[in-house]
């Protein structure tokens, strides 16, 4: 099956579902897709909510394609993908809507970026969470303004200055990436579900208030991002990065 991005919309929730056989890793087209579906349902009368998920038990997202990753050769390729990143965190930010992510397993790299970049995350207890940007000679960058927001600078130190520990999901509700947690991925559903019910009874301009209130001091990112995205780049295209992405691609 080819990677694909599911839109649907079911008493004012909107669902947006991803997934690529590479445990959800994110191509191009998939964080444009994805991008382009906020920005739809941004502007959406008939949407009250967004509930963001991926298919599958094992993966929620594995970041940044591998395979596109090692395709890399010039800085305007390179600073486009990374900048994928960063225009889905923004159109995750910028939404009119409240989105809710539910994480059904690991995260790596970007998929932190995308938890983070939710307004309200339900995980089960066996999802974990990891920067191993380092480890392929790049760095979080992108996706570093969005996991600072919620974990501080300490704590992203910790994340990214050890690219190969994975943190638990109890370390992410006590560190602000998850808001709660459901014990088995056959009730992920329903608690997500249940949840986004819960906020469609409420005020349509008091939720829009509360996001961006949430959002505050924010309004520097687009040009925050793609600065980023292009140091990401750069990174990119050195022999060393080079060299592990084809080693982690083999």
């Amino acid at each position: 099956m080819q990677s694909n991005v599911h839109t649907e919309i079911e008493n004012s929730i909107a669902r947006i579902e991803f997934y690529s056989p590479a445990s959800n890793a994110c191509d191009p087209n998939m964080l444009d897709q994805m991008a382009q579906a906020f920005n739809g349902l941004s502007a959406n009368p008939n949407v009250k909510v967004i509930l963001l998920s991926s298919k599958g038990s094992k993966a929620f997202c594995a970041g940044a394609s591998i395979k596109h990753l090692s395709d890399l050769k010039d800085m305007k390729v390179a600073t486009d993908f990374f900048s994928g990143f960063g225009r889905l965190i923004l159109s995750m930010k910028n939404c009119n809507k409240i989105v809710v992510t539910a994480v059904q397993g690991k995260s790596v790299g970007g998929g932190v970026g995308i938890i983070a970049a939710s307004d309200y995350v339900i995980a089960t207890e066996n999802s974990g969470l990891r920067l191993s940007e380092l480890m392929i000679g790049i760095g979080p960058l992108v996706i570093a303004p969005a996991v600072i927001r919620k974990v501080g600078v300490a704590h992203f130190s910790q994340l990214s200055l050890k690219p190969s520990t994975w943190q638990d999901a109890k370390w992410g509700v006590a560190h602000g990436l998850f808001n709660e947690l459901v014990v088995a991925e056959g009730s992920l559903e329903n608690a997500a579900t249940n949840y986004c019910k819960s906020l469609t009874s409420y005020s349509t301009e008091a939720l829009l208030a509360m996001k961006s209130v949430l959002w505050q001091g924010t309004e520097h990112w687009e040009e925050l991002l793609y600065e980023n995205a292009v140091k990401t780049a750069a990174l990119s295209l050195s022999e060393g990065a080079q060299e592990s992405f084809k080693q982690f691609n083999a």
